[in-house]
């Protein structure tokens, strides 16, 4: 992309940043933050684990949060919101979010791998 000067937009950056430099006298500190290539991100951490929620005295059962399901289902979200929807995975209904049962994750990561 040009500007009216015909230098590209990229060219420009490196001779704005050397102008601010020279109109505070000094370097940044910590060195120019931009001229170092990106960092690499790093990989995803291990999906959370399951948390324990009591219904009742009697019945105790490990749950997960939409989105670490959808996470270890290998679907996003909107898809496993769908699924629950058309009543083909279970969900619980939280105080303030829904939560899927593992047995139901567990149970579904063993009909894919029936699948395939």
């Amino acid at each position: 992309m040009t500007g009216r000067s015909g230098r590209g937009r990229w060219e420009r950056v490196p001779e704005a940043r050397r102008q601010a430099r020279d109109a505070l006298g000094r370097e940044p500190i910590g060195g120019d933050v931009y001229s170092a290539p990106p960092k690499r991100r790093t990989s995803p951490s291990t999906p959370p684990k399951p948390v324990l929620v009591a219904s009742d005295r009697s019945t105790r059962e490990y749950v997960l949060t939409l989105g670490s399901a959808a996470t270890r289902l290998a679907v996003s979200r909107v898809e496993l919101e769908a699924m629950i929807e058309k009543g083909k995975v279970e969900a619980l209904q939280g105080a303030f979010i829904r939560v899927i049962p593992t047995r139901e994750v567990e149970r579904l990561q063993r009909s894919r791998s029936l699948e395939t």
